[in-house]
């Protein structure tokens, strides 16, 4: 289920593209133009596979050191 939603907001986000590229030319100092930059921002933060891994070692290594602190006590 996770690669169809993956898919999913991938072609809305290449769908809505053309719409943002166009308004952000009429209004390029518009409050549209901001919203695209921060909608583009926050796509490229959500599919950054390599903050995801770093997400996934912090998260295994809080769980390790959770896991050592219990066992100690």
């Amino acid at each position: 289920m996770h690669p169809l939603v993956t898919l999913g907001v991938l072609l809305v986000v290449i769908a809505t593209i053309p719409l943002l590229v166009r308004m952000g030319r009429r209004q390029a100092r518009g409050r549209l133009g901001g919203a695209a930059l921060m909608l583009g921002l926050a796509f490229s933060h959500l599919f950054d596979p390599a903050k995801a891994e770093a997400m996934e070692t912090i998260d295994r290594q809080r769980e390790q050191r959770d896991e050592a602190g219990q066992d100690g006590a």
